[in-house]
C-alpha cells in the first residue's frame, strides 16, 4: 500500500508542477492544481487521524495543508494581487511531498 501512495503522490506532484506550463489552458492548469491539492489533503488528513503519528508531524501537515488551501483559495477567487500560480503549485507540491513521506513511514 505504501508504494501505491508514493506513486500516487509522485503523479500528483508532477501534475502540480505541470500547471506551471504557461502554454496550456488556464482552466486546465487550475483544475490540475485543485486535483493535486485534494489528493494531498486526503493523504494529510489520513495521516493526521492516525493516533500513532508524532504530534510534530501532525502540526507540520496541518501548517502545510493550510498554506496550500489558502494559496488554492486565492487562486480560485481570481487574481486579486495575492494569487500566484507558481506559489500555489509550490505549496501544493510541499504538502504532497511531505504527506507522501509521512505515509511511507507511518506504522
Amino acid at each position: 500500500m505504501t508504494t501505491r501512495w508514493l506513486l500516487l503522490a509522485g503523479l500528483f506532484g508532477m501534475a502540480a508542477s505541470c500547471t506551471l506550463d504557461r502554454g496550456g489552458d488556464p482552466g486546465t492548469r487550475l483544475q490540475a492544481l485543485l486535483d493535486a491539492y485534494h489528493i494531498a489533503h486526503g493523504m494529510a488528513a489520513s495521516t493526521v487521524e492516525n493516533p500513532d503519528v508524532d504530534p510534530a508531524v501532525k502540526m507540520q501537515l496541518i501548517r502545510l495543508d493550510r498554506r496550500a488551501y489558502d494559496a488554492v483559495a486565492a487562486l480560485t477567487r481570481g487574481n486579486d494581487g495575492f494569487a500566484d500560480e507558481e506559489a500555489t503549485a509550490r505549496a501544493v507540491s510541499a504538502l504532497t511531498d511531505y504527506a507522501a513521506r509521512q505515509t511511507a513511514s507511518s506504522p
